[in-house]
């Protein structure tokens, strides 16, 4: 093994500098995409679960596990894995935050490997299986870092224009994934079955888009604070 003094004489001054600064402009991007990377698969999930299963019949978006064809299922499950690979890999700001987008990825694994019942629930707010508490669960923790963890590092921009703008998308992106499931409960509450219609999939379709919309957002931030082109 090397020593210390023998590490520091492998490279030349200038090519350890240069080294240095590409690697740190490539580790940058390539956090860039990963949370570039989860609001596009999460914008494009339900338009290509409409595209490839078709829109009549299919009321939720978990309906689609139990398409006839296999790409269905194939698009649902391995978005749904992607997505919870991707919230493991990417390390908040704090020890706090890193532990609650963990806790996400795992109930986004969770979603997919417990998929929702083929029938209909005849009494859907009596019991709340793995596949509806791992939703909670998922967009609860996402909701917390957007509204009390995202907007820890906005303080740094100068301009409060700009810094307002921040504040307002996490929280409407915070609230908004919050709400989905809240929605849901209630309309089930009040009686609306969800096999009869498609206003589950178009909560649903909220909740994902806005899940998206946060990551968009702390994309742009972060090139903004990092001045990434």
């Amino acid at each position: 093994m090397p020593s210390d003094s023998d590490r520091d004489d492998l490279l030349n001054w200038d090519d350890k500098n240069r080294f240095q600064k590409l690697f740190t402009a490539q580790a940058v991007r390539s956090y860039l995409f990963l949370s570039l990377g989860m609001g596009v698969i999460a914008f494009s999930l339900p338009i290509m679960l409409v595209a490839v299963g078709g829109y009549d019949g299919n009321y939720s978006i978990s309906f689609f596990y139990h398409h006839v064809g296999d790409l269905c299922r194939n698009i649902l499950v391995g978005s749904l894995c992607a997505t919870g690979a991707f919230l493991f890999l990417f390390h908040g700001l704090s020890k706090t935050e890193n532990w609650i987008l963990n806790l996400a990825g795992i109930a986004a694994v969770s979603i997919a490997l417990n998929p929702m019942g083929e029938q209909c629930p005849t009494h859907p707010v009596g019991g709340i299986g793995i596949h509806a508490a791992s939703a909670i669960l998922f967009f609860t923790c996402l909701a917390v870092v957007a509204v009390f963890f995202a907007k820890g590092r906005i303080h740094h921009i100068k301009d409060r224009t700009i810094r307002r703008r921040f504040v307002i998308a996490y929280n409407a992106a915070g609230f908004a994934m919050i709400a989905m499931p809240v929605a849901i409960f209630i309309g089930h509450w009040l009686g609306n079955r969800g096999c009869e219609n498609h206003w589950i999939f178009w909560i649903e379709c909220a909740g994902i888009w806005a899940f998206s919309f946060f990551w968009f957002v702390k994309t742009y931030e972060y090139r903004y604070v990092l001045g990434v082109k």
